[in-house]
Order: C-alpha cells, then structure tokens, then sequence
C-alpha cells in the first residue's frame, strides 16, 4: 500500500482540505483525552515510569511496562504477539486473515488501515503507547498520533526485516530476552532443516493467483528470506526483489522442484478471489505442463507463507520438512 505524504506543492484547495482535516482531527482527539481523564482515578492509569526509545521519526519517552499498546500497521502485530504481548487495537485485515497468530483474550478493536486510521479511535482507547513501522508512517499521521500517545515508529520494513522489526519492538517493550529466545529457536530450526535435506539441489517455487495475474515472492519478501536462510535455491525470476507480477501466459516462470502456492482459509473476500483464482489456474492447460504439477509437488498452504514473523517462519519450517524432504 502506498503510503499518504504531504507534498509542498499540493494544489492550494488540497492544502486547504489537509489543514481543515487536522484541525478536525486534532478536535475529535482532544475531546476524547478529555473523556479518558475523567476516568475513576487507576482505571487504565498509565504507567508513570518510562524511559527513552530512539526511532525512525525521533526519540520518544515510552512506559516500561505498557498495557494498552495500539499497532499501526500489518508487521508489528505479529512481532508483539510473538513476544507474548497482545494490543488492544490493530487493523481488522490482520487478525481477520492471519489465523496463525495466537487466540487472544478478548477483542482486539479495528482502527482501520494503517496509512489511514481512525485517529479519533485511537483517542478513545486511551492507549499508552502506539507502534508502527516507517512503511506506515505518514508524515501527517506521526504528530497526530504523538498528540494521542507515546508514539513509536519502528524503523524496519516487515518484509525482509521482519526480524529487525520483532527486535526492535522487543527493546521498546523491555522483551529483549523473549527476542533473543525466538532468534535461537529459529536458527535451531533451520539447522536441523539443513542436516536433514540437500536443500541446495532443491528449486522452490512460490507464488499466488489474483484474478488474471500470478504474483511470486522473491528474495526480498518474507518468504524469500525464510527460503533463503533455509539454504533452497529459487527460480530465476524469484532471486531478487520483493515480488513481481507476471501474466498467466507466463505460468512456466513460477515452476520449481517444488511449488508452494497460496490457498487462504480465513473467509474474507480477498481469500475467496484468491482461492477462485487458484482453482480457475488448474483448468489452464499450461497447468499441467509444470514438472512440478507432473511430479505431484505442488503444495497449498495458507497465508502464514506470506507473513511477517517468527510465528510464521516457524510454521513455514515445519512445512518445509514435511514436504521439500520429498522432493
């Protein structure tokens, strides 16, 4: 998703609205941190001591041990809940597709997308601290937010940094120790992976189908770096980048020894297309032409495949073991 800037030179009446629109916002806010000060005293009492966390967009005085926690984008989401740390509030795309993470305890509230959320929810949450990462953070979004909460903006991607990412989220949270547990296990992991298998022989596919085109997944993405660390070689067009879109003309390019391609269980509309997309592709009469397709390799999975965490990567192993071991 591309993220929403302010440019200098907008069109004046764009000016105008932006201005019109924080003054607005900065209204909604104020009214509801009045409505949370209001509030029996120790009810959602914020942590009184904190201590400096430096980020992407500047240093900000954080609690040491918050307890209402609002994320701002689709990475941190993960990164917390592998560090056993569950927000009060995130985007509904998260929790509504990736089934993977943990239950949670209650409601985790819906504050929209994350380069555009609903600020005046956040408001009323009374969060003590807010996290996202520099891929959502709007440069028109960050002091409204700061206005609301502690705000952190983590400076790390989520794609191929997802481990950066669950670091630094760990530093801000005081979890250091679990982080450097999930590091441990991961690479544990993939050890044993590699004792196991010649992963090296093995070419690994991976890819989804959206309407007419196909996506695949290079090394910069999650996966990529997963398949990377795991020591699998990719076909040509997936060893660089993040991910590349090509036509269904094109079906030979995502072939492999193996091919893992998407197949979401959650229900949203989203998976369906995608889960339509994926059945319409075995009709294809260039489907059955993929050596992977004849040699019966190919392998659906869900959509931890494309996430962004630990918890993701360590179901990814365990299907790597389950299935590239028959390659």
């Amino acid at each position: 998703m591309a993220k929403q800037n302010f440019r200098i030179g907008a069109p004046l009446h764009k000016r105008a609205f932006n201005r019109q629109r924080r003054y607005f916002v900065l209204m909604g806010i104020s009214t509801a941190i009045a409505s949370a000060c209001t509030r029996p005293a120790g009810q959602n009492a914020l942590s009184m001591a904190t201590k400096r966390i430096s980020h992407a967009l500047g240093e900000t005085d954080v609690p040491v041990r918050p307890t209402r926690i609002v994320v701002v984008g689709y990475f941190t989401v993960e990164a917390m809940m592998a560090l056993g740390v569950q927000p009060i509030a995130a985007p509904a795309v998260i929790t509504d597709n990736l089934l993977h993470l943990p239950t949670v305890e209650g409601a985790i509230a819906d504050i929209g997308v994350p380069n555009n959320p609903n600020l005046e929810k956040i408001a009323a949450l009374n969060p003590d601290l807010i996290l996202t990462s520099k891929l959502f953070a709007a440069a028109d979004t960050y002091p409204l937010l700061s206005q609301i909460a502690p705000t952190v903006v983590l400076d790390a991607n989520g794609h191929s940094e997802w481990q950066a990412l669950t670091r630094l989220c760990a530093e801000t949270l005081g979890k250091e120790t679990e982080a450097e547990q999930l590091k441990a296990d991961y690479e544990a992991k993939l050890q044993a992976f590699k004792s196991q298998v010649n992963a090296s022989q093995l070419q690994v596919s991976v890819a989804s189908f959206h309407l007419e085109q196909i996506t695949t997944y290079g090394r910069e993405s999650f996966i990529g770096t997963v398949l990377d660390a795991a020591g699998l070689s990719r076909p040509p067009n997936q060893r660089e980048g993040r991910n590349a879109q090509i036509s269904i003309e094109l079906l030979n390019e995502i072939d492999g020894d193996v091919l893992f391609v998407m197949n979401p269980q959650s229900q949203t509309e989203l998976a369906g297309d995608v889960r339509a997309a994926l059945e319409k592709i075995k009709t294809n009469p260039l489907w059955n032409t993929l050596n992977a397709v004849q040699n019966n390799q190919v392998y659906e999975v869900d959509t931890y495949w494309f996430g962004v965490g630990y918890i993701a990567a360590d179901r990814v192993l365990d299907d790597l073991a389950q299935y590239v071991s028959k390659g």
